[in-house]
């Protein structure tokens, strides 16, 4: 009982940091994005790389196991313009439900790579599902690659994921991805769409947005 209230507890404070500002989760998604480079573990194939058309960040998502469990983050989402550039960031949420009744909690860091632009097609109606919307998969990396990762290439997304400076493999399918209106209001400071921001050139910029670009520029090149 006493295991099951100090988890309780670690939940609610977990969870509480997940409301940090918009800046701040910018700069939280610059900085996973640096980590999981310097991780050795972490050797993206670069022909999934070549092929990344969006990609999106979550740092410090947060995985429950309490009775039925699930997962939550607020994360940052880039996409690939016609001319090759990045666009601005705009912001997205994950969440799941787990079928878990194990008493816990876990923070990971969760980078996502997207294969087709057409993603944000299918974010257009606010919700998509992974597994479902778009076939998803541990994504290849260092030693991971052949056990237990794709290595076909064939899937739409690839996921890759650190918990307490660890490279593990997670399952996503059924989680969902939403746009978070709020956050780019407060980071924009007015009503945009993410269809605006990916088109749009003179958005207001910040020191968070050009250090998120920047570590999308070096991941991906």
């Amino acid at each position: 009982m006493k295991k099951f209230w100090i988890s309780l507890l670690m939940s609610f404070s977990l969870l509480s940091s997940l409301y940090g500002s918009a800046e701040e989760t910018v700069l939280d998604a610059s900085n996973v994005i640096k980590n999981m480079m310097r991780d050795s573990k972490i050797k993206i194939p670069p022909r999934v790389l070549a092929n990344t058309q969006a990609i999106a960040v979550f740092p410090a998502t947060i995985e429950i196991s309490l009775f039925l469990g699930g997962k939550t983050g607020n994360g940052v989402m880039v996409v690939k313009r016609s001319d090759g550039t990045w666009s601005y960031p705009f912001f997205v949420k994950l969440g799941g439900a787990g079928l878990g009744f194990q008493v816990g909690v876990e923070k990971k860091d969760i980078l996502m790579l997207f294969k087709s632009r057409d993603i944000v097609k299918k974010l257009a109606n606010n919700k998509m599902t992974l597994g479902v919307d778009a076939s998803v998969a541990a994504g290849p990396a260092g030693d991971s690659a052949g056990r237990g990762s794709e290595v076909d290439f064939s899937s739409e997304v690839y996921t890759y994921t650190k918990t307490q400076g660890a490279f593990v493999g997670v399952s996503f399918d059924g989680s969902v991805m939403n746009h978070d209106y709020d956050k780019n209001i407060e980071l924009y400071g007015n009503n945009v769409m993410p269809e605006q921001i990916i088109q749009s050139d003179g958005l207001l910029a910040s020191y968070a947005i050009d250090e998120f670009l920047k570590s999308i520029q070096q991941l991906s090149h």
